[in-house]
């Protein structure tokens, strides 16, 4: 079946009719001379390079990368408009050496490109006849949940922002006489409010799910697929990208990459930029932000590009579910283990919809939640069978 992918038309838009590689090499040369002439930090970085110079992809590879510990230690310095330019500060805690927190900033301009992306990327799984909830943050300006409200406000859907879920009984109830056609969450409380919703009895209908904020486990799918018999999506971005970095398509075969706005590259541990099919960490320029454009950044994300380009959209390079952290992990016995193993391994059993371990001399400890502890948790006390919409069909309509 032929699918239309939204981001192709606009990532031929964005390119104004060249290559995507032509493109982005055009966008690199400009990003570096922009950054060379207006920033402190990389006007010292790139001191003894010939800016100039940086005319194709390999010359531009030789570069310096740029890390959290950097944002942390000189974030302010890479700064390339003035102070009251800067529309959005995000603050941050580093799990590396730094001891300071990242800051990363924002203009308005670049914050107008994740709405677009965002308003564009969502349209790959809803349209105008869809009534989205949003449960990320959304009350502060620019926030993720802010900037997907606006997005989805461009494609004339109903929009109902909510916030990271409080009390789950509630959102069920939102979710039913709202009658709410897809969802955008974090992977497990989405769960929780399925799980919750089938334990009530409730005929909730959801055509998709977009699951972001987190790793997705495949077992966490699954079960949303089999609960609420709807696609689940997944989406790709992190602060430093503004969010938005890849999102899937219908095919659901990996992420369509950002790349009007981002150039990708994965590398091994020496640094090499790797060819496609191959595993390493996944490192990102910014390609049109003022603000605080990032050059070679590396995530911490170990993942890779797929040899393959999706028909829906040929023009953008998909990435494969990105599944764990460069660093972390801990061994037991001659084997590593990562969070994605234990969240494969524990979200598998049903009515499983949260867990914590503890590691003490190679023995694992697991704390579970079922879901009836949600039911006895202070965030659930109030119980939707006492609120008369257990007689409902699909989303508070007749059968």
């Amino acid at each position: 079946m032929n699918y239309y992918n939204p981001l192709n038309e606009w990532i031929l838009n964005k390119t104004g009719g060249l290559g995507i590689r032509e493109y982005q090499l055009e966008k690199i040369k400009e990003v570096l001379r922009f950054v060379n002439e207006n920033s402190v930090f990389y006007g010292k970085l790139y001191k003894g390079f010939n800016i100039d110079d940086i005319s194709t992809f390999e010359s531009f590879e030789k570069l310096p990368f740029i890390t959290a510990d950097d944002l942390s230690a000189f974030g302010p310095q890479m700064l390339c408009v003035p102070q009251n330019e800067i529309e959005r500060i995000v603050t941050l805690q580093t799990s590396g050496t730094a001891s300071k927190p990242k800051r990363v900033f924002f203009t308005a301009a670049d914050q107008e490109l994740t709405i677009d992306f965002f308003s564009v990327g969502m349209r790959c799984l809803i349209d105008e006849s869809d009534n989205v909830m949003i449960l990320l943050p959304y009350k502060t300006p620019g926030s993720v949940g802010d900037l997907l409200k606006l997005g989805l406000e461009r494609i004339g859907c109903g929009v109902f922002p909510y916030g990271l879920v409080d009390y789950y009984s509630d959102v069920c109830e939102f979710i039913f006489e709202n009658k709410i056609t897809s969802l955008v969450g974090n992977p497990v409380q989405v769960l929780k409010l399925a799980e919750l919703a089938k334990l009530y009895g409730l005929k909730i209908r959801l055509d998709s799910i977009l699951l972001s904020t987190d790793y997705v486990p495949d077992a966490i799918v699954k079960r949303l697929s089999n609960l609420w018999k709807c696609k689940v999506y997944e989406h790709y971005g992190m602060t430093e990208m503004c969010f938005g970095g890849g999102v899937y398509c219908q095919h659901q075969t990996g992420y369509h990459m950002r790349e009007a706005d981002l150039y990708f590259e994965v590398i091994s541990d020496k640094g090499d930029t790797l060819p496609d099919g191959e595993f390493g960490e996944v490192v990102f320029t910014t390609l049109t932000r003022t603000g605080m454009p990032l050059i070679r950044y590396r995530t911490g994300d170990y993942g890779r590009f797929i040899k393959e380009r999706c028909t829906c959209c040929p023009e953008l390079r998909l990435m494969e579910k990105l599944r764990r952290r460069i660093d972390g992990g801990v061994t037991i016995g001659n084997r590593k283990f990562f969070i994605s193993d234990f969240d494969e391994m524990m979200f598998s059993c049903d009515r499983i919809v949260d867990y914590g371990v503890e590691i003490w001399n190679e023995t694992l400890s697991f704390k579970i939640k079922t879901t009836n502890n949600i039911m006895q948790e202070k965030t659930a006390q109030k119980e939707l069978v006492k609120r008369k919409i257990l007689t409902g069909g699909a989303n508070g309509a007749e059968n």
